[in-house]
């Protein structure tokens, strides 16, 4: 996870606090659309709320290509830990395969 150094927080504008709320709403869309299995909705919503988070990062001063490097590094890692979970390419004597090393989750670090 990257770390950044504290910044000045910017004040809670009607404007800051609309646009925080409608990245809200369509991150609940998203979610919605989901669990409905409403596919079309689930492409618009999410549009929608890439669309917001990205005026977010803009008027907090993020850059994208920091927030795209994060993505990128999580997965590698998350590749990298999926390869070191594969069985080797010999089998015991029983014809089970060992694992030297499991990885038990699916979660992006």
């Amino acid at each position: 996870m990257v770390y950044s150094r504290p910044h000045q927080v910017p004040p809670l504008t009607q404007e800051r606090k609309s646009l925080y709320l409608q990245v809200g709403q369509h991150a609940t869309g998203c979610t919605a659309a989901f669990i409905d299995g409403r596919r079309a909705d689930l492409v618009r919503e999410s549009a929608l709320f890439l669309h917001k988070l990205h005026q977010m990062w803009e008027q907090d001063g993020v850059d994208k290509a920091d927030v795209w490097t994060e993505l990128l590094r999580r997965v590698a890692v998350s590749d990298l830990l999926h390869t070191l979970n594969q069985p080797p390419h010999r089998k015991k004597k029983s014809g089970s395969t060992s694992r030297p090393w499991r990885v038990t989750t699916s979660k992006l670090p």
